[in-house]
C-alpha cells in the first residue's frame, strides 16, 4: 500500500467532508460530526482513534488536507 499525499486524499473528499474536517476535534457547543464521518476520517488517516476523553484529534495529514497543502 502506497502512502497518499494530502492532495490525493483531498481529491477523494466531497466539499461537505472537507468542511466537516474543520470540526475535528469536536468542542462543546460546536458542530456535531457524525460517528460515521469521524470513522471515515480515521480510516483515511486524517483523524486519530478516540482519545481518553472520547474525542478524536486531527493528524498532521488531516491538518494538511484542511489547509489544501500538497
Amino acid at each position: 500500500m502506497t502512502a497518499k499525499t494530502a492532495a490525493e486524499i483531498r481529491a477523494q473528499l466531497s466539499p461537505e467532508e472537507i468542511a466537516e474536517l474543520w470540526f475535528i476535534p469536536q468542542v462543546f457547543g460546536g458542530r456535531v460530526v457524525s460517528e460515521a464521518m469521524q470513522q471515515r476520517f480515521q480510516d483515511l488517516g486524517l483523524a486519530t482513534a478516540p482519545l481518553a476523553d472520547g474525542r478524536r484529534g486531527i493528524t498532521e495529514l488531516g491538518a494538511r488536507v484542511q489547509r489544501g497543502a500538497p
